[in-house]
């Protein structure tokens, strides 16, 4: 009897052809047999049969065009998130550089104070001061390609 409840559980799956090998075979034998799970078979497989013939729903197409653009800019804002962080890096890394190369920079600097005419120092605040604007320069402009990406979204 035991059986018999367990196949009764797997109906619905059998006739929708969802079932293991195994399964299935274990259902046909038990169908054989028993009058009324053949029947309960049966409206399972006419009730799959019905639903197999209902039109597939479609979502409207302002729904499909919206969740695509979210998901463009999900990937989009990602991607920023990671361009940020790597700005951050590259000016501290050119602010890292330009601080140990100012002790070569040292060895340069008097040949080039007296070529220019100009106290050590003032080259050395010069040539920092220049390398430290090319870096704001550069950061501004890759802070400006990123709005201008995002804008695009």
């Amino acid at each position: 009897m035991k059986e018999h409840f367990i196949i009764r559980d797997l109906l619905s799956l059998a006739a929708a052809g969802m079932l293991e090998p195994s399964e299935q075979r274990r259902v046909d034998e038990h169908l054989r047999h028993c009058e009324a799970c053949r029947a309960e078979f049966g409206a399972w497989t006419s009730l799959a049969g019905a639903l197999k013939e209902l039109p597939t729903p479609q979502a409207p197409p302002r729904l499909v065009f919206q969740t695509q653009r979210i998901l463009v800019y999900a990937a989009a804002h990602r991607g920023y998130r990671w361009s940020r962080i790597g700005l951050a890096c590259l000016i501290l890394f050119s602010w890292l550089v330009t601080l140990a190369t100012l002790a070569c920079v040292g060895l340069l600097e008097i040949p080039v104070a007296r070529w220019l005419d100009m106290p050590s120092t003032t080259v050395g605040v010069a040539y920092i001061g220049v390398t430290w604007l090319a870096t704001a320069l550069a950061a501004g402009l890759l802070g400006k390609h990123c709005r201008q990406e995002a804008r695009t979204l």
